[in-house]
């Protein structure tokens, strides 16, 4: 008899390809297209002049800005029409599919591991 392996939460390696703004679930697209815009958003809404690499290395430290700019973004290249004041007004962190199981996993990644062999002593 083969068991079922209960699956909880989110897949964290598999991309984010969704948003839900106001109830209403929308593609993302992750293109060229999408890092343009989101380089014209710290241009125009942010007043930066910030290229997408450096983009990018604020999103690997969760900055709010990078991820409304990227999510902006490939929102846009998905193919939905929203201007920057809606997507602002509706965006929440909770709007990103799994972003609790994300952020629950970040954290905990963030933690330092127990190092056993350091001192030999059990943790209580």
């Amino acid at each position: 008899m083969e068991m079922m392996q209960n699956q909880r939460g989110r897949d964290m390696s598999a991309p984010i390809t969704h948003i839900t703004l106001n109830g209403t679930r929308y593609q993302l697209a992750f293109t060229n297209m999408a890092a343009r815009v989101a380089e014209d958003v710290y241009e125009q809404q942010y007043g930066q002049d910030m290229g997408y690499a450096d983009i990018l290395a604020a999103l690997t430290k969760f900055k709010y800005k990078a991820v409304m700019a990227m999510l902006y973004g490939a929102l846009i290249a998905g193919g939905t029409s929203m201007s920057w004041d809606e997507f602002d007004a509706a965006f929440k962190l909770d709007s990103i599919d799994g972003i609790r199981d994300i952020i629950l996993k970040g954290v905990a990644d963030s933690l330092p591991k127990a190092d056993d062999a350091k001192d030999g002593a059990e943790n209580p």
